[in-house]
């Protein structure tokens, strides 16, 4: 380990020089005191062979490669960052999907007759053919139909009077 004095020599000759480059890479202040500062903590700790002829070159190259460190870093982060955007934005419009989803069906349970119900379900939920849901239901293909327009008609004009893209 370094002795004190020799350490608070180092610090005041060297801690402008570091600071500079520190800034020149980083453009901020604080950044850029605390990767000096980080060097200088390192420096304190550690048991390396401090040559006084290498001193500058290993001090000021310690400095700009925590520098490169820091702005991969921080690349890195802004990165997710742009990566998670569109997530976000997708869990925004499936929440806003679901209530209107939500919304269809409360509607289609509280605001249709029942047979109306029971044939949307088989043609959209179950994808049954008109002549299926027709033998099902025990209704004509013609009711099957003039039940499916009014019920969809009826559906397109309240949700269009919600505001809803239909």
């Amino acid at each position: 380990m370094i002795d004190k004095q020799a350490f608070e020599q180092i610090f005041r000759h060297h801690y402008d020089g570091m600071f500079r480059l520190a800034r020149r890479m980083l453009g901020s202040d604080e950044e850029s005191k605390d990767v000096v500062s980080d060097m200088f903590a390192q420096l304190l700790n550690s048991h390396a062979d401090l040559r006084s002829d290498t001193l500058q070159g290993f001090l000021l190259t310690s400095v700009r490669n925590r520098c490169v460190n820091l702005l991969a870093h921080k690349q890195r982060e802004q990165a997710a960052q742009v990566e998670l955007r569109p997530l976000q934005q997708d869990t925004s419009q499936e929440h806003k999907e679901q209530e209107q989803l939500d919304a269809l069906h409360h509607y289609i349970d509280t605001e249709l007759p029942p047979l109306s119900q029971q044939i949307l379900r088989l043609r959209y939920q179950q994808g049954l053919k008109y002549r299926e849901i027709a033998e099902t239901l025990k209704v004509s293909e013609v009711t099957v139909h003039n039940h499916l327009s009014q019920s969809l008609k009826q559906l397109k004009e309240h949700f269009k009077a919600k505001g809803y893209d239909i």
